[in-house]
């Protein structure tokens, strides 16, 4: 794509912001944002602009293409969002009288973050009224931040870029589902959330896929199916890591024996405890406790 851009319509605002080294290195920050009112002439064409895009249609009709992982060629519409990977070529416009909101987003793991989202969600997406509303508002949110004259913080601002791409709850993804459907994936999502509040209040006890699907009302089978989807990993494995979590704080805190932190963290024996403590951290649990590391000797 060659580089071109046409210049949006009247009341169009556009606010930049230069991150610090430390947001660099430690933030999600917005590298320009605004809200735009353009005709059938807008169009942008760049072979590349080292950021992500977001943008939400309020009016109006136009289209979007990427050539980046994520590729893709759409129309947009009204209460739709897209999600760009503006590292790759790129090309967006209006077919009609158009309005929306947009913001470049650029940080330590925004390439992550984007990944994640087109994953789950899509790159174009549409949303219910209620929906929209939410991403009005942090669009919002973050355009009076950027054009007050009072400052913002810059850990602040990177908690109001986060927000916008924390989707709202119901946000099913670009496929398409009955509403009956949508609204049982969002009940498994919060069920979800439940077991793994069982998890943590119970680790330290014996914990059957049996007491965990329990938590979401459907079968073993279908419990760690729905688990691995959403969190990537088996609920053994969740909660595995989860006790050895406990075991390393009470590693470099107190002064419980090795056996004493294995009951405590719920495995069902001190070999049991030390073999997995080794395999996930490549070290014993006394040479964690003290600091030390271990090598293979081959």
């Amino acid at each position: 794509m060659n580089p071109n851009t046409q210049e949006p319509g009247p009341f169009s605002e556009t606010y930049f912001h230069t991150p610090s080294p430390l947001a660099k290195k430690t933030f999600l920050y917005p590298v320009c944002l605004g809200h735009y009112y353009c005709d059938e002439e807008y169009c942008v064409a760049r072979n590349n602009y080292d950021s992500f895009l977001m943008m939400l249609v309020v009016k109006g009709q136009g289209y979007a293409e990427s050539l980046g992982e994520k590729a893709f060629r759409k129309k947009i519409g009204e209460k739709q969002l897209v999600l760009m990977d503006c590292y790759a070529p790129h090309m967006y416009g209006a077919d009609s009288e158009m309005e929306f909101y947009w913001i470049h987003f650029d940080g330590i793991n925004a390439g992550a973050y984007f990944r994640y989202l087109t994953e789950v969600y899509g790159t174009v997406l549409t949303l219910t009224d209620r929906q929209t509303n939410v991403f009005l508002h942090k669009f919002r949110m973050l355009l009076e931040a950027l054009s007050s004259d009072q400052g913002i913080a810059e850990n602040l601002l990177g908690y109001f870029v986060t927000d916008l791409l924390t989707f709202p709850s119901g946000l099913t993804g670009a496929r398409t589902v009955s509403g009956s459907e949508a609204a049982q994936e969002d009940r498994f999502t919060r069920e979800l959330g439940k077991a793994v509040s069982y998890m943590r209040q119970h680790f330290m006890e014996e914990i059957t896929i049996e007491d965990l699907a329990g938590c979401v009302s459907v079968s073993p089978y279908h419990f760690i199916r729905l688990f691995k989807k959403q969190y990537g990993i088996t609920p053994h494995q969740y909660l595995l890591s989860m006790r050895l979590d406990c075991a390393r704080f009470y590693l470099r805190s107190g002064d419980k024996t090795v056996k004493e932190i294995a009951f405590s963290c719920g495995f069902q024996s001190e070999n049991n405890f030390c073999v997995a403590f080794k395999k996930q951290t490549g070290m014993t649990p006394t040479n964690y406790r003290h600091g030390m590391e271990t090598r293979e000797l081959f």
